[in-house]
């Protein structure tokens, strides 16, 4: 088993896939305020940085899940710390900002969209229906991918070809349609988990590829099944060649890794500040260049994230660990010899 600072590229990814997402919101926020034309066309394809956190979720999940999670409870709590509070503290605070007279632009949410949200169940309310926190749908399709892989891991023995079976047959029944439990995106995640088990089960990675090839060829080339072949494909061989990197060259970097384990922040974050930010400039900078407020809202954003990272994610994260750590030992208490 590899440490998990051999893979300090992937890291660097998670930080890049973040950053795309930021700016490509940042463009469009900012021309909505300020209007004008794209000012820089290419942060048009930052949306498709999702397929890249995709890729890179179903490779950590094999990863995790085969040296430190190996148990099902473990893994279901542990991705619960992960993602859950930072996700409800970030839904709460945009719900009581959307209340605020004069700030929110759109229609408010109420208490019923607020429980789906917080659920990651927002998708049954049917296609384009966003949670609270808008780029929480993302999380809704993780929070799916966790659930397969914790059942896979409780309930059989080969739980990496069982969650991948799920989610291709899945994605094979909807036959490219874009609804979520059938989104032909699912599949990067069994991208990412194939790339994972050339690493940690060889004998189950050529079962895996055919699988995900097999999956791609059937599928009619609908626009969601087409976002897979556009950049789920491309963003599982960036990921292969990061950790083939990792393995040829142990990164010496700390900067672009630290950003990368703020990632997560940074991603929930950033549409409030984005927002935020916009507010405030249209006030006092009403004439704000759209080429200039691009960049700087995009840093200013980054920014914000990491530190959220630093002062809640972090600690978030270290006060409940101590809390499973303390619970596990009341209920397993260390054996002393006499």
């Amino acid at each position: 088993m590899q440490d998990k600072r051999t893979f300090l590229r992937i890291q660097i990814l998670r930080f890049i896939a973040a950053a795309v997402v930021v700016a490509y919101h940042a463009q469009i926020t900012t021309i909505s305020y300020f209007g004008g034309d794209d000012p820089y066309r290419v942060l048009e394809l930052g949306v498709y940085g999702v397929d890249l956190f995709f890729v890179i979720s179903g490779f950590i999940i094999v990863f995790i899940g085969s040296s430190r999670e190996t148990t099902a409870s473990v893994f279901v709590k542990r991705r619960v710390e992960r993602i859950v509070p930072m996700y409800w503290i970030m839904t709460a605070a945009t719900f009581a900002l959307t209340h605020i007279p004069g700030l929110a632009r759109n229609e408010v949410s109420g208490p019923g969209h607020l429980l789906q949200s917080l659920l990651f169940m927002s998708w049954v309310n049917g296609p384009e229906t966003y949670p609270v926190l808008n780029v929480g749908w993302t999380l809704e399709y993780e929070v799916l991918f966790y659930a397969v892989a914790a059942a896979s891991m409780a309930l059989t023995k080969r739980a990496w070809a069982t969650a991948a079976f799920v989610m291709l047959a899945l994605v094979l029944s909807g036959r490219g349609t874009s609804f979520f439990l059938q989104n032909p995106i699912m599949i990067e995640f069994v991208f990412g988990m194939t790339i994972g088990t050339f690493l940690y089960d060889r004998r189950l990675f050529p079962w895996m590829l055919l699988g995900c090839v097999l999956v791609l060829l059937t599928l009619p080339m609908s626009g969601a099944a087409w976002r897979v072949w556009a950049f789920g494909v491309p963003s599982a061989a960036l990921v292969s060649l990061a950790i083939y990197a990792d393995f040829r060259k142990p990164y010496a970097g700390f900067v672009l890794p630290e950003l990368g384990n703020a990632s997560y922040s940074i991603y929930l974050v950033h549409v409030i500040a984005i927002s935020c930010v916009c507010k405030v400039a249209s006030v006092v900078m009403p004439n704000l260049s759209t080429a200039i407020g691009v960049p700087v809202i995009s840093l200013f954003a980054i920014a914000v994230g990491y530190l959220c990272y630093r002062l809640i994610e972090r600690n978030l994260l270290r006060v409940l660990g101590r809390r499973r750590r303390k619970a596990a030992l009341v209920t397993n208490p260390p054996v002393h010899a006499e």
